[in-house]
């Protein structure tokens, strides 16, 4: 198999009636079945794993790992691009998850790791296990009982009005938080998301919520805490008393920073003269900005905004006898963005505002006595740098009546649209190779079919492609491989730049998906998740070009044998400005163009000077017009 069939396979491979919910806030449907934030939501999620609504309030549904990356909590970065760094779990030199923030009830909030024997600081540290579970239903008649005294006044056996939907690809079990059920035991924590421990803040015992995921670091039900509290509630004015002592103002201590008040010690006060800065969808390639959306494509309406650097992490700390008052921008000193979805231009429409949040945590926290309070809505706790916390729910709940959710984020089947060489959302160049992926249950072709030859069909596996651009031409695009979940297929040449829409016909349904088309967008084909180059090196052996691939380190070898490295990208669109860049040094392509074989496909052939011998792991980055590409690495020996 050839390197270039090998690219084209690894790419198929990859690739409203309001309730009143008990906490507080106003919830949409009838307040039975309430959609998790984490299948409404996860589409419009940062590499960071925030997102906010359209007031601005930047906020976390599930962990926030850029802030555990920044508190060195047991992940480390498995790849970056312009689009954000991926972490992952380490597996090995584990130790005890730090403070990562606070629920309004006064207990801390832990990262995913504590010790196996909560008696025991000694013990062998391990990854929290949630006690919930998918349950094992036919149909939604039923609430489970861990949900019964958040749902107050509803039986566990559901009237015919309060029934939940069919269970299907559109209604999976996972989409409400009542397709879980609490099993005593079956983890490490309770139905809070928490348990009582020792911890090294805490060597006589706390209670305390803990992060819950998977080995592989997904995220896991109810992921941050429960939807009622643990602890007793009495913190809810968030009005800061006139005798309220500043601890902490506009970058300065007002006195002794303690040493010993794990509350106050845990809050991060160094970074908060940073300046905020988000990476925007629109054009991830410009790298963090200060202020956004910035420039947008003409058509493209946005909410919240930042038209002025801002400063990031916590602003402000007053103390009482009772509590801690913090305030912030709701903004963190790592960067943020870019937020894609299925709207204008494949980018999520709100983006953060400074807040002036204030959050009130109490110092003496206590176990509810009798009905524990419902986290409801909105913000349950706040992050170490003063970022708002929010639990699994995102406002929207079952209408009986419509037979959808009614309120949260829209959920409609649609596709998201990435570059197929970076996997990356952001603008895509006309005439790229581009993978479209089903979100929520849409059926994007009949069966699973790839093209036979490189001349590409404009019709394959029962579905096909047209990209309607900005002037509102419509021309069918050719596809590579359909399949029901994934459809690989070149954008048309000569698309206008701006709002694009492609919609895929299955029969007689239809999907859409939305684009920004901008000239030239250049990304490169990985061979596999840290960024390895999916390339070859060329060279002239006794008078032959012999080819290798560079999944082993690279050798330059002599002067004479003129090392090529062939990297292949798609996005370039007849760019005549190219330059590649190999670790820090600058070089200009021999070539720069067409692969020949392939419609779509870009191949760049740069030679290697004898100076890289020796330079070990390096990245790689290929500029367009301006623009730089995802970069993607080889190591020379």
């Amino acid at each position: 198999m050839n390197i270039l069939h090998k690219l084209i396979v690894a790419t198929i491979c990859i690739a409203a009636t309001l309730a009143q919910p008990p906490g507080g806030g106003m919830q949409s449907g009838d307040g039975i079945w309430t959609r998790d934030a984490r299948f409404g939501e996860l589409e419009t999620f940062d590499a960071c794993f925030g997102h906010q609504p359209g007031s601005g309030q930047y906020h976390h549904h599930i962990q926030p790992i850029c802030l555990r990356a920044q508190l060195n909590d047991n992940v480390e970065p498995l790849r970056s691009g312009r689009t954000g760094t991926i972490y992952r779990e380490k597996s090995s030199g584990l130790s005890h998850s730090p403070i990562l923030g606070w629920a309004l009830d006064g207990y801390p909030i832990y990262g995913p790791y504590g010790f196996s024997d909560p008696k025991n600081p000694s013990s062998t540290i391990k990854r929290m296990n949630t006690s919930f579970k998918l349950r094992t239903i036919a149909q939604r008649d039923t609430l489970p009982d861990w949900s019964l005294s958040y749902h107050s006044g509803v039986a566990k056996q559901l009237m015919a009005a309060q029934l939940g939907p069919a269970i299907n690809s559109f209604f999976p079990l996972g989409r409400y938080i009542e397709d879980y059920d609490f099993v005593q035991g079956l983890g490490d924590l309770d139905q809070y998301n928490g348990r009582f421990t020792i911890t090294p803040e805490y060597p006589n015992g706390t209670y305390a919520y803990f992060l819950t995921i998977n080995a592989d670091g997904l995220a896991v039900f109810p992921y941050i805490m429960g939807i009622q509290y643990y602890g007793a509630v009495t913190t809810t004015s968030r009005q800061v008393p006139a005798d309220a002592l500043d601890y902490f103002n506009n970058g300065q201590f007002t006195g002794a920073q303690s040493a010993t008040d794990s509350l106050l010690k845990s809050f991060q006060t160094k970074n908060s003269q940073n300046t905020a800065q988000a990476v925007i969808g629109w054009d991830p390639s410009a790298g963090a900005q200060t202020t956004w959306p910035g420039t947008q494509p003409t058509g493209a309406r946005t909410s919240g905004s930042v038209t002025a650097p801002i400063n990031a992490d916590v602003q402000r700390i007053r103390t009482t006898t009772s509590s801690v008052y913090v305030n912030s921008n709701d903004l963190p000193s790592y960067t943020i963005g870019p937020w894609f979805a299925s709207m204008s231009g494949g980018v999520f429409v709100n983006f953060p505002s400074a807040q002036n949040f204030l959050a009130e945590v109490s110092r003496t926290p206590q176990a509810a006595s009798s009905a524990r309070t419902a986290t409801g809505l909105g913000s349950v706790g706040v992050w170490v740098n003063g970022v708002s916390v929010f639990n699994a729910m995102d406002g929207a709940s079952y209408k009986s009546s419509t037979g959808d959710d009614a309120g949260g984020g829209i959920v409609v089947q649609n596709t998201v649209n990435w570059s197929a060489a970076s996997l990356e959302g952001g603008p895509l160049a006309p005439g790229s190779l581009t993978t479209a992926f089903s979100n929520f249950g849409a059926v994007l072709a009949t069966t699973t079919e790839q093209a036979t030859s490189a001349d590409w069909p404009v019709s394959l596996g029962g579905t096909s492609v047209t990209v309607k651009d900005a002037t509102g031409m419509s021309t069918q695009a050719a596809i590579s491989y359909a399949s029901p979940t994934q459809v690989n297929y070149r954008l048309p040449e000569g698309m206008a730049s701006g709002l694009a829409t492609a919609t895929f016909t299955v029969g007689p349904k239809s999907f859409a998906g939305y684009l920004n088309i901008v000239p030239t967008y250049p990304s490169l084909f990985k061979a596999n998740s840290e960024n390895l180059a999916a390339a070859q090196v060329a060279r002239i052996q006794a008078g032959k070009i012999v080819y290798d691939a560079v999944a082993t380190p690279i050798s330059i070898g002599l002067a004479a044998e003129q090392a090529t490295l062939i990297l292949y990208g798609t996005g370039l669109n007849s760019s005549k400005e190219v330059s590649v860049t190999i670790g820090g040094m600058k070089l200009q392509p021999a070539y720069a163009g067409p692969q020949g074989t392939y419609q779509g496909l870009d191949q760049i052939n740069v030679t290697l000077p004898q100076s890289l011998a020796g330079k070990g792991k390096v990245d790689i980055i290929v500029t367009a017009s301006g623009k730089p590409s995802n970069p993607v690495n080889v190591v020379f020996q």
